[in-house]
């Protein structure tokens, strides 16, 4: 192995994936579970796919008045992000997007956005990788890309899904995104929040 094929081998151990090759979250939205986010890593040498399935009901009077599912894989080779193809059902509404990477950057399009090439530092808002927040982020869900603004207040007990409480730094991005997200002392993503359709939502995590 040559040098260049040993750092990028070794960057590929970087990445935060979990120890179980999964995570699963609950949905909340004002305190009542709506759905969940599950996340599946399947590695293969440096090749490395992350299978994403998020899928939530709103529902009033017990009427469904929202809802949103996802399913996406992300691609990734020796510790470099390769691209990521997303299909996303908002209410009704079927969207699809593609991002790959090519010479400069990545070539990103969507049923709402024309093709364009990103910057190199793309990565997608998908969570599980903490670097997100050091580059421009990908919406999984438009195709659309932005540079965050990130602060962080602190660090914060969380509640877990099971009934257990996890200890996580909160991140709050800003910008055109308006999101709070937490990892733990190992960078392995521990919760979300954010609000949408008049309504406060919250990940917690099964641990």
């Amino acid at each position: 192995m040559d040098r260049r094929s040993f750092l990028l081998s070794a960057a590929a151990y970087t990445l935060p994936i979990p120890s179980g090759n999964g995570m699963h979250f609950r949905i909340l939205r004002n305190g009542n579970a709506v759905g969940d986010h599950y996340l599946e890593f399947k590695q293969s040498g440096g090749n490395l796919a992350i299978a994403i399935s998020m899928g939530g009901v709103v529902k009033i009077a017990g009427i469904t008045v929202f809802s949103y599912d996802v399913k996406a894989t992300e691609y990734w080779q020796d510790g470099v992000f390769q691209g990521v193809d997303s299909a996303v059902n908002n209410n009704g509404t079927p969207l699809e997007i593609h991002a790959e990477r090519i010479a400069g950057g990545y070539s990103v399009y969507s049923t709402l956005v024309p093709r364009y090439v990103a910057p190199p530092n793309l990565l997608p808002l998908t969570y599980w990788n903490k670097a997100m927040l050091d580059g421009m982020i990908l919406n999984i869900s438009t195709g659309h890309s932005y540079p965050p603004i990130v602060h962080s207040p602190g660090w914060n007990a969380l509640p877990t899904a099971n009934a257990g409480m996890l200890t996580a730094q909160r991140f709050d991005v800003t910008g055109k995104l308006h999101l709070s997200v937490w990892y733990d002392q190992n960078n392995s993503w521990s919760g979300l929040a954010f609000q949408r359709m008049g309504g406060d939502f919250s990940y917690e995590k099964y641990v």
